[in-house]
C-alpha cells in the first residue's frame, strides 16, 4: 500500500464526512467499504478504490471471470499411517495443517474473493468434517469441488456432493445396502443386510441441504396449516424411501500408493461408482419401488444411476430449496436476519435459475445488489437487527487485509506467548466442524433476544478475550515465526498510517471509513480520541495502534453492519 493510495482514501473519507458530494454514478466509499465486507475476505484500501472507480457490477464480472485458488495437491495416503511416516510427512498428510494454511493464504492474497466466500458459506451448508474424514487428501478434493461450483448450478452440485465419497464416507452413504428381504428377492435386493439402509445421508439431505423440515412461502416464512401450525415438508416414511434410493454406492477402483509404501490406497478422489457382483448386475441397490417428496413415485426396477438422479431432481425441483438456501446465504454473507422480501427476491432469482449453469453466481450477484444490502449506513436505532457477528475466520482476516499482512497462513490453531489466538480458538476449527450443522445452525439465536444471530454460537467469555488477545498480537506486535510449524508468522504494515497520527480527527476518521464504512458512534469517536490524545503526539506509531485497537475490539466492529 503505497503513502500517496492512503491519503487519497483519508482525503477522500473527509471529505465525505464534510458532505462534499461523491462522483456521478460511482458508488460511495461507505458503500464500497460495506460491499466488500460481504463479498471477500476483507476490504483493502487500493481494492476499495479500485471498485468505487469500476462499480459494483464491474466488479462482481471479473470475479466471475478471476481464475480460481484452490489447494496444494495432497498424496493419498493410506487411512493407517505407516510407520515410516512421521515428521513433517505425518503433519502433511495425517493432519489439516496444509490446507488450514493455504485457505488463510488464499483469504489473504487470492484473487478470487468472491468464489472463496461463497465456496466458505457452502463448506457450512453442505458439511463435512474431519470429526468423519481424517485424511486431508480426502478433505482437499471435496473443498475443492464446492470452490469449482461456487458460481455453478446448485442442482448439479448437489448431484457432485452426493457422489463425492468423503460426503460418502461422513454420512454413510459409502457402502450402503439394501435391506435383505425374506423370502429373498434377488430382483428388489441381491446382496442386503437384515438390517435397514442407513438413513444418514437421506435425513441430512432433506433436513440440512435442500428443503428444510417446514414447507415454506416463496419468501422463507412457514406456510402454516388451519390450525396455525407449520406443516412438515416431509416425514419419517420419506426418509426411509431416500435411503433406499442411497443404497449400491461404492468407492471407485484404488488409486497407486506414494512411492516408498507400495500397494494401493481407497480412492477418495473420484465419484463413488455403482457396485456390481461378477455378472454385472447391481449388488447392493435397492431396486423396489418407492415414494418421494410430494409423492412423486419411482416404479422401481430402473438403473440405479437413473433412480439417483430422479431423486436430486426431486429435491433440487422442490420449491422450498430457492428459499431455503437463499436465506442461509444471505446470512453468510450480509445479514442474519433478512427480512421476507429480501429472501423472496432472492429465492426468486434462485428459481428462475433452475436449469442455468451459473444460478449460484446470479443468486450472489441478487444478494450482494439487492436494495436491503446496500447503503451507506445501516441504522441501528431504525434497523436493530440488521448485520451478522464476524466469525471468527472473518474476524482475523478482515483486520490482516486491512492492513496489508504478510502471513504464512499459520492462523488456525495459534498460541503464542502461552495465549491461544488462532481461529480454531475463538470456535472455528477450519475442516473440524463438530457436526452436520456446522459451527453453527442457521437458526442459532442471540442469547437473551429473539433475533437470528447464527455465529453468536461462537461468542462466549472466553472466545471474545480471544478475539482481542489477536487484534492485541497483530496490532502491538507481531505473530513471530517459530520452526517448524510457523516458518515466517504474521505481521501487518502500519507505516504508511503514521502519517496520519499528527491529526487524531484524521485518523479516526480514515480507520472508521476503512473498518466501520464511517459509521462510527459520536461517543465511540470520542472516547478514541481521548486515548489517542493521552499519547504524546511524538509517538505516532503508538497513536495507531491504540486507534486500530479499539476499533477492532469494538462490539461496533464485531458485528458486521
Amino acid at each position: 500500500m503505497k503513502t500517496a493510495t492512503l491519503l487519497l482514501f483519508s482525503l477522500s473519507f473527509v471529505s465525505l464526512v464534510h458532505g462534499v458530494p461523491e462522483v456521478e454514478g460511482q458508488p460511495s466509499w461507505p458503500d464500497t467499504v460495506r460491499f466488500l465486507e460481504q463479498s471477500t475476505f476483507g476490504p483493502t484500501v487500493p481494492l476499495i478504490t479500485n471498485v468505487q472507480q469500476a462499480g459494483f457490477e464491474a466488479f462482481l464480472a471479473e470475479q466471475l471471470a478471476a481464475p480460481m485458488t484452490g489447494y496444494p495437491d495432497l498424496e493419498f495416503w493410506p487411512q493407517n499411517r505407516p510407520a515410516s511416516c512421521t515428521g513433517d510427512c505425518q503433519r502433511d498428510n495425517y493432519t489439516n495443517y496444509l490446507l488450514q494454511r493455504q485457505f488463510f493464504l488464499n483469504a489473504l492474497n487470492g484473487q478470487d474473493q468472491l468464489r472463496q466466500r461463497v465456496a466458505f458459506a457452502l463448506s457450512q451448508i453442505l458439511v463435512v468434517s474431519r470429526v468423519d474424514v481424517p485424511l486431508p487428501s480426502w478433505m482437499r478434493s471435496y473443498q475443492q469441488l464446492l470452490h469449482r461450483s461456487a458460481f455453478g448450478n446448485f442442482r448439479q452440485l448437489l448431484y457432485d456432493v452426493t457422489l463425492h465419497p468423503t460426503m460418502g464416507r461422513f454420512l454413510d452413504m459409502l457402502n450402503n445396502r439394501c435391506q435383505a428381504r425374506t423370502p429373498p428377492e434377488p430382483t428388489v435386493c441381491r446382496n442386503g443386510l437384515r438390517a435397514q439402509p442407513n438413513e444418514n445421508y437421506a435425513r441430512e439431505i432433506l433436513q440440512l441441504f435442500s428443503v428444510g423440515t417446514f414447507r415454506l412461502n416463496p419468501d422463507g416464512t412457514r406456510q402454516l396449516d388451519g390450525s396455525g401450525n407449520p406443516i412438515p415438508t416431509y416425514d419419517q416414511q420419506t426418509v426411509g424411501e431416500f435411503s433406499r434410493v442411497f443404497t449400491g454406492w461404492i468407492l471407485a477402483p484404488a488409486l497407486p500408493g506414494p512411492s516408498g509404501i507400495g500397494g494401493t490406497v481407497p480412492n477418495y478422489r473420484d465419484p463413488m461408482r455403482v457396485r456390481q457382483d461378477a455378472l454385472g448386475r447391481e449388488d447392493y441397490h435397492d431396486r423396489g419401488p418407492k415414494t418421494l417428496l410430494g409423492g412423486f413415485a419411482l416404479p422401481g426396477g430402473q438403473p440405479q444411476a437413473e433412480e439417483l438422479n430422479a431423486a436430486i431432481d426431486s429435491i433440487a425441483n422442490h420449491p422450498n430449496v430457492a428459499p431455503f438456501i437463499g436465506k442461509q446465504l444471505i446470512q453468510h454473507l450480509v445479514t442474519s436476519n433478512p427480512t421476507p422480501d429480501y429472501v423472496g427476491r432472492v429465492a426468486l432469482v434462485f428459481a428462475a435459475g433452475r436449469n442455468s449453469p451459473t444460478q449460484l453466481y446470479d443468486v450472489v450477484r441478487a444478494i450482494l445488489l439487492d436494495p436491503e444490502a446496500r447503503g451507506d449506513l445501516k441504522d441501528p436505532a431504525s434497523e436493530p437487527h440488521y448485520g451478522k457477528l464476524r466469525e471468527p475466520v472473518q474476524f482475523i482476516t478482515n483486520i490482516l487485509r486491512a492492513f496489508s499482512a504478510t502471513s504464512d497462513g499459520v492462523l488456525n490453531s495459534l498460541s503464542v506467548g502461552g495465549s491461544a489466538i488462532g481461529s480454531a480458538e475463538m470456535g472455528q476449527d477450519l475442516f473440524n466442524p463438530p457436526s452436520v450443522f456446522s459451527f453453527y445452525p442457521p437458526t442459532a439465536r442471540v442469547p437473551g433476544e429473539g433475533v437470528l444471530g447464527p455465529q453468536f454460537a461462537l461468542f462466549s467469555s472466553l472466545t471474545s478475550l480471544r478475539r482481542a488477545n489477536f487484534a492485541n498480537r497483530v496490532i502491538f506486535s507481531t505473530i513471530p515465526a517459530a520452526a517448524p510449524n510457523r516458518p515466517t508468522g504474521t505481521s501487518i504494515d502500519l507505516a504508511q498510517w503514521d502519517a496520519l497520527a499528527n491529526d487524531p480527527e484524521q485518523l479516526i476518521a480514515s480507520l472508521s471509513g476503512l473498518l466501520l464504512h464511517g459509521a462510527m458512534s459520536t461517543e465511540m469517536r470520542d472516547a478514541i480520541r481521548a486515548a489517542v490524545d493521552s499519547i504524546p503526539a511524538s509517538n505516532s506509531r503508538a497513536r495507531v495502534r491504540t486507534a486500530i485497537y479499539l476499533i477492532a475490539t469494538s462490539s461496533q466492529y464485531q458485528v458486521q453492519r
